[in-house]
């Protein structure tokens, strides 16, 4: 398998290729849970007010990272996730502290009160598969406390 998803690397286009990268290096993980399919609008908000959007299309049991994304809208996600950027890198440093997320600090708990991050879709579809995949999404997550150490 490759390498684990780096923290520095957070929020990269490689940063994300390696999640979907993941996937298709370990098929059976994703096939037991399923196929899913999503075009999911990742959001991070910077301290700076400025904003990274990042791409991953889930196809079935493939997934896919368009990398960092210009115009949010071109995407046509079906939802976005969106939060501020320490609340994600929070997310990533337990994932690795702990080689997987802990309650606290899954996608599900991290989102469900839509707080500290939002799922955010126009289509009550696109929130209800956010919810439906998320299995899906936290085992592709889950994916970057392999192998790894978080910084002290």
């Amino acid at each position: 398998m490759t390498p684990v998803a780096r923290l520095d690397q957070f929020p990269s286009s490689e940063w994300f290729d390696d999640l979907a990268s993941h996937a298709a290096e370990a098929p059976q993980l994703y096939e037991a849970l399923g196929f899913a399919n999503l075009r999911l609008l990742i959001e991070i908000l910077q301290p700076s007010a400025s904003k990274h959007h990042f791409g991953l299309v889930f196809d079935g049991y493939d997934v896919t990272s368009v990398g960092e994304i210009a115009d949010p809208a071109s995407f046509d996600a079906e939802v976005t996730l969106t939060g501020d950027f320490d609340d994600w890198r929070e997310m990533i440093e337990n994932i690795a502290r702990n080689g997987g997320a802990d309650r606290s600090h899954t996608l599900n708990a991290l989102s469900i009160a839509d707080y500290p991050l939002r799922v955010i879709s126009v289509d009550p579809i696109g929130r209800d598969k956010f919810f439906r995949y998320a299995e899906t999404l936290q085992t592709l997550f889950n994916a970057t406390g392999r192998n790894s150490t978080a910084p002290t």
